[in-house]
């Protein structure tokens, strides 16, 4: 009997849960005022179409993990938020989603690079889904931060997915996940943040301070972030689309196509890249892969196809820092790269000292050690071209420096290695397949013990991903967008060029 009651407890609370939970339409900002106040967990707050023009969004009620606060757009796409907008997401468990920010407007007074975003987050367990960011403003800010309180509070287990971000002109990331105020305080604690499943095109701007995605500050903060499932076509605001500046972040199944910059790992150590894509098509711009910098990194099963490498970082597809170790350009060393396949880069696989004689001048001012990388396992990749260029597949200029690098189980064909060939290094042609334009190698996957299987927080077995080889194919973005999205993002993602309107826009924007 005491079961039953139980039992039928339990189910007069769920239903009295789903009675209460409403869908409350809205058809302007000030009816949006007057109901934000009054959410409670499991409403959804629908906004109808048309213009919120000004809006300033600033969510303080929370939802549960089984009930969240949705606000949301009555039809994505249909719901422009555009002028003076701020959007804050103070609660917990909170959803937006469907909205469209563009033709924006604030004050720049108002604003700072590497403050609060446009959407900022300063809740736990929120969630931005199914929204398009364009060409908003000319104001310096990142169009969604994860942002710590006015106590010092910061914000976990955050996700940002299936939406656009296009044309941003301004300085500042495109998304910070923040869990410091600033480098060189104390390590900021595990964010658990996922970015997934999100489109980013971006062109060149001025400054410096503009790329995709930050996480941290300082290689002492933690992150445990996830990016997944994301395509970055012709994100060139800068060197970096991602700077990775914490610990324990882990990078899977991106595409990067065409991008004038690097995936970089750049001040946290014990980060992990597996299954991403960087492919270039054209000779319009150099493209990038990644930039490694700091120590106990895995990087894995990539695949690295460029039509053209970057010349002012060394015509490279992966590049491995040069410098002194714990410092902010730190030197790359003691990782492991294992089961990534080079197919006809139009440059150096592998570099081994790039950008070497700046970061020989740092040391110098800093007084500091200048070494090249080393203590490296490369294992079961395979480095192969059917195309003529000047290129070897490795770019080591200091070969009289021992670098303990453990080589086991690669091989190479069509060009010369440009080094001292080890044991471990083969001169012989893979097994190799040219699907519609993407390269496959049969039966090229080994099993090395990697250094770790997993990052705490983050659902991903290295090993077991390590045992399956490069997984899918290249993102495209006909498959990727909704459709309402895709008459949202321009057409700097084809041309890679600015039109008009956006070079006037260009000029008008002043640098900090």
């Amino acid at each position: 009997m005491a079961k039953k009651f139980f039992i039928l407890n339990v189910f007069f609370l769920i239903s009295a849960a789903c009675v209460s939970a409403r869908n409350i339409e809205v058809k302007s900002k000030e009816e949006v005022y007057q109901a934000l106040p009054h959410l409670k967990a499991g409403d959804q707050l629908i906004l109808d179409d048309g213009n919120y023009s000004d809006i300033r969004l600033i969510v303080t009620v929370s939802g549960t993990a089984a009930s969240p606060v949705i606000i949301a757009a009555k039809n994505p796409g249909k719901v422009l938020f555009t002028g003076n907008v701020k959007v804050e997401l103070r609660g917990d468990h909170l959803v937006l989603k469907g909205i469209y920010f563009t033709g924006g407007n604030r004050n720049p007074a108002e604003w700072k690079s590497h403050g609060p975003g446009l959407v900022a987050i300063f809740g736990s367990y929120n969630r931005v889904t199914d929204c398009a960011f364009n060409n908003f403003d000319l104001v310096h800010s990142a169009y969604i931060t994860t942002s710590l309180d006015e106590k010092g509070k910061v914000p976990v287990h955050c996700r940002i997915d299936h939406c656009s971000f296009t044309n941003k002109l301004t300085l500042d990331q495109v998304i910070n996940l923040n869990n410091t105020y600033k480098k060189g305080t104390a390590g900021g604690p595990p964010m658990y943040h996922r970015i997934d499943h999100c489109f980013f095109s971006n062109p060149k701007k001025k400054g410096n301070a503009g790329g995709g995605i930050r996480i941290g500050y300082f290689r002492n903060d933690t992150g445990r972030c996830l990016v997944d499932s994301n395509l970055f076509v012709r994100q060139d605001s800068e060197a970096e689309i991602i700077t990775s500046k914490s610990m324990e972040n882990v990078y899977y199944a991106n595409t990067f196509l065409n991008c004038q910059g690097t995936l970089n790992f750049r001040h946290g150590d014990k980060q992990v890249a597996v299954n991403n894509f960087f492919i270039g098509t054209d000779n319009l711009y150099g493209y990038g892969g990644m930039f490694v910098w700091g120590s106990n990194h895995i990087i894995a099963q990539n695949y690295f196809n460029l039509s053209k490498t970057i010349a002012s970082r060394g015509h490279a597809a992966l590049y491995l820092n040069p410098g002194s170790r714990a410092s902010e350009h730190a030197l790359a060393f003691d990782m492991d790269i294992v089961n990534n396949l080079f197919v006809n880069n139009n440059g150096y696989a592998i570099h081994f000292n790039p950008m070497d004689e700046i970061r020989k001048k740092v040391n110098a001012a800093e007084n500091t050690f200048f070494e090249v990388p080393g203590h490296i396992k490369i294992i079961g990749n395979v480095f192969y071209t059917d195309k003529k260029n000047n290129f070897a597949f490795f770019k080591d200029d200091y070969p009289h420096i021992e670098r303990n690098l453990y080589w086991q189980k690669n091989i190479f064909y069509g060009a010369t290695p440009g080094m001292q060939v080890a044991a471990g290094l083969k001169d012989q042609k893979p097994a190799i397949e040219n699907y519609q334009g993407y390269f496959m190698v049969k039966n090229s996957t080994h099993l090395p013990n990697l250094r770790y299987n997993s990052i705490p927080g983050i659902d991903l077995n290295f090993k077991e991903m390590a045992a399956k080889g490069i997984m899918g194919k290249p993102f495209e973005i006909s498959a990727f967008l909704s459709n309402w999205k895709q008459y949202t993002i321009g057409d700097y993602y084809l041309s890679g060029r600015l039109n008009e309107a956006m070079k006037e826009n260009l000029e008008k924007i002043p640098v900090e």
